[in-house]
């Protein structure tokens, strides 16, 4: 996916000097993130307001709307993450209007800014023509391909801020850029408590780099020590018991796509720790803590603000069941497993050619740059209609997390090969891949084709890294294979939107206004825009309070229609199940509410509760079925 600029040194930029605070970077490299930066900005915005899923965008701004009406995410409501983004989107809304375009631009926001941050870091492995490159194939993976304001793509945003931080500390040794790192950690943390992956990457980061360092001159003698290497060893042993812990609850083949990854670096430490050269334990851990406390007082800073308001209302337990007890649930109603084993043949054609052009001549290399060109070619025509071509180009992407990362740790962990490179770029490489592997469990245990989008920029910068620091890499091959992937996700990804991805190609045809008030003008299905435009009036035709209940799944009635929610639950897989029917019917009545609309197609909660069905029959007479929403009402 990448290539090395032969007059360029591969890990830096136009020679840059390693320590340098202020390097001169040539026009070259100004004049091409200029251009990256304007086509990505253009490329997103053209596709901001492409396609929904209705639930998705329901529960974002009803948590937002009731966030901006003065109630607190977990203490008054059961938020489904954090909280941290739900009122950045409240603030979108009292800035730009309350709708759901507002969501987006907050969204777009943190792209514009995520882009140049995604071009740095490639340019810290290959010149500048190959950075931007890089940078178009992640962004073209990334945001258009879902666009609705979804944490995950804020945990993709702060992991690259971060890993860009700590890029910096690799050249500068600067504290400033851990604290940097520190606080992208912990605003990732606030927007969904996976953000706490990015801190374990840094972790795994940090001792690599410690084990990278020199003896320091006031060291005096090299002795034995096994203090620091047992307190890193039990650290790597716990944190891959926890991983293990949680993973085993989920698919079995998540072993190896999710398990595997952070196993194989944990192990490349571990060898590493063995085959070290002891020195006094107490300027381990010094140079172990000199790193880890600016990185944790950056990640403390966002998370202790956050904390105010629940500390000041004595809401700290509920939040804590909010963000870690409540979101257990998932493993009952939402877990897809990830691509099957075999799905993995897709890359063995594209992992042999490149293997053998690594280890052949220019003419070889040639023929497979060639051979490899016309096998992508062919899958890429075919993908359009044919099933089996398509797979083979998705999986050929979506398996290659695990094998990347076992062959970065293989080339980090053998001397053989890791000798080859200086202290800075073994540190670069251990820290892209360090990130790859444990951002990747964004995918757990939640593995639809979108979830792979949230990781893919990852992959693609990390791929970057290790294909610019080989020594030799096969130009064509490598430059092959980034345009099939730039061509196949433009061409066949994007427009099949979330509910074909990674099945087949053909278009979901979203192209008709969301004409509501409340809609934002978001470009959706013909068919669910005629349901939402007859569904909303009538509803709100039929209320004569200012509540309503929808369920199950369906947030989005509540924002459309501007009616609040009688009950804490946006999701209704997390309400808990006993006394349901009773607290829901306790609500209506204190609310005096005279119209219920029942999702005959929910998401994620099943089949209507038709305990709940049958007893609000008597009370609420007359129905219609509008779409695939059963409303009732009374008079």
């Amino acid at each position: 996916m990448a290539e090395t600029i032969v007059s360029e040194p591969p890990n830096q930029v136009e020679a840059v000097p390693r320590n340098s605070n202020s390097p001169v970077l040539p026009d070259r490299f100004w004049h091409l993130l200029v251009i990256v930066w304007v086509l990505s900005v253009v490329y997103v915005a053209v596709n901001l307001k492409h396609g929904w899923i209705p639930h998705d965008e329901g529960a974002f701004s009803q948590s937002a709307e009731r966030v901006l009406n003065g109630e607190l995410p977990h203490r008054d409501f059961d938020e489904t993450y954090t909280g941290g983004l739900t009122f950045a989107n409240a603030l979108a809304f009292r800035v730009f209007g309350v709708n759901l375009a507002s969501l987006r631009f907050v969204l777009f926001a943190f792209f514009v800014a995520w882009v140049p941050a995604v071009y740095y870091v490639a340019s810290r492995f290959a010149g500048a023509y190959v950075s931007a490159g890089v940078t178009l194939l992640a962004v073209a993976w990334s945001v258009p391909n879902y666009s609705a304001a979804v944490p995950s793509w804020y945990i993709l945003f702060f992991a690259v801020f971060g890993a860009a931080a700590l890029l910096r500390y690799i050249d500068t040794r600067s504290r400033r850029s851990l604290f940097v790192a520190g606080m992208c950690a912990g605003l990732s943390i606030i927007v969904k408590v996976i953000g706490l992956y990015f801190v374990a990457a840094a972790i795994l980061f940090f001792v690599f780099y410690e084990q990278s360092l020199p003896p320091s001159q006031d060291d005096g003698a090299l002795k034995r020590d096994r203090l620091y290497p047992m307190t890193i060893l039990t650290g790597l042993v716990v944190m891959a018991f926890l991983l293990a812990g949680m993973i085993l609850r989920g698919p079995s083949n998540g072993l190896i796509y999710f398990l595997l990854p952070p196993c194989v670096l944990m192990i490349m430490l571990a060898s590493r720790e063995f085959g070290a050269v002891s020195i006094r334990a107490g300027n381990r851990f010094s140079a172990f803590f000199k790193m880890i406390l600016p990185f944790a007082t950056g990640s403390v800073i966002p998370v202790l603000i956050f904390l105010v308001p629940y500390l000041r209302s004595g809401a700290v337990s509920a939040l804590v069941r909010g963000v870690f007890v409540l979101p257990t649930k998932r493993f009952d109603f939402a877990v897809i497993a990830p691509p099957r084993l075999e799905k993995m043949e897709a890359l063995v054609p594209i992992a042999l050619l490149l293997l053998l052009a690594y280890c052949c001549g220019k003419k070889v290399r040639i023929v497979c740059g060639v051979v490899l060109g016309l096998y992508l070619g062919f899958i890429l025509y075919f993908s359009a209609s044919n099933y089996k071509a398509y797979g083979d180009s998705w999986y050929s992407i979506a398996t290659a997390i695990p094998l990347a990362t076992a062959v970065a740790a293989v080339y980090l962990g053998v001397p053989r090969f890791s000798g080859r490179l200086d202290s800075a770029q073994q540190q670069r490489l251990m820290l892209l891949f360090s990130v790859l592997a444990m951002t990747s469990l964004v995918q757990f245990p939640f593995s639809a084709p979108i979830y792979f989008c949230y990781a893919a920029p990852v992959l693609i910068l990390a791929a970057n890294a290790l294909f610019a620091l080989i020594p030799r890499p096969p130009h064509l091959v490598l430059g092959v294979l980034m345009v099939f992937y730039l061509l196949f996700v433009v061409w066949r990804v994007t427009p099949a939107f979330v509910y074909n991805m990674g099945f087949s190609a053909m278009p979901y045809v979203q192209t008709v206004p969301l004409n509501l008030p409340r809609g934002g003008n978001l470009r959706i299905d013909a068919i669910q825009a005629d349901a939402y435009g007859e569904l909303i009036p009538f509803i709100q035709a039929h209320t004569s309070g200012g509540f309503t209940y929808a369920g199950p799944d369906c947030p989005e009635i509540y924002f459309l229609t501007g009616l609040k929610n009688p009950t804490r639950t946006l999701g209704d897989s997390f309400d808990d199940p006993v006394g349901r029917t009773d607290r829901i019917l306790q609500a209506i009545d204190a609310h005096h509410i005279t119209v219920l609309t029942f999702n005959e197609k929910p998401a994620f909660a099943g089949n209507i509760d038709r305990e709940l069905e049958q007893v609000v029959q008597s009370r609420f007479p007359q129905s219609k079925l509008i779409g695939h929403f059963l409303v009732r009402w009374r008079d």
